[in-house]
C-alpha cells in the first residue's frame, strides 16, 4: 500500500509542481517496494533454486559474542563519527570571505 501511495503521490505532486513533496513521495515508494520484498522472502536472505542451498536468517547470523562486540564497536564508532562531523561542521561554519590579497580564484 505504501508503494502504491508513493507512486500516486509522485504523479500528483509533479502535476502540482511541488518537487520536494514529489521527492518525498518517491522515497515512500522505494521504501514500500523494498519492504514488500523483505516481507515476501522473510526467512530467506538469499533464496537459491535449490532450497537446500538458500541462505536463511538463522544460518547467516554471526555468533552471539560477535554480535555483542560488533554492537559495542558500532556505538563507539557512531559517537566518534558524530563528534568528528560536529567538529568539522563548526570549523567551517559561516560565509567564505575572499580578500583582495588572497590567492583564490576571485582575483
Amino acid at each position: 500500500m505504501l508503494a502504491v501511495a508513493g507512486i500516486t503521490g509522485v504523479l500528483f505532486e509533479l502535476r502540482k509542481g511541488d518537487e520536494r513533496k514529489a521527492f518525498l513521495a518517491s522515497c515512500a515508494y522505494l521504501g514500500g517496494m523494498l519492504t514488500s520484498v523483505v516481507f515476501g522472502v522473510y526467512p530467506m536472505v538469499l533464496p537459491a533454486r535449490n532450497p537446500l542451498y538458500s541462505l536463511t536468517v538463522t544460518s547467516t547470523k554471526a555468533a552471539d559474542y560477535g554480535l555483542k562486540i560488533g554492537l559495542a564497536w558500532w556505538i563507539f564508532g557512531i559517537i566518534l563519527a558524530a563528534g568528528y562531523f560536529t567538529y568539522v561542521y563548526r570549523s567551517f561554519a559561516g560565509k567564505v570571505v575572499i580578500d583582495k590579497d588572497s590567492h583564490g580564484y576571485g582575483d
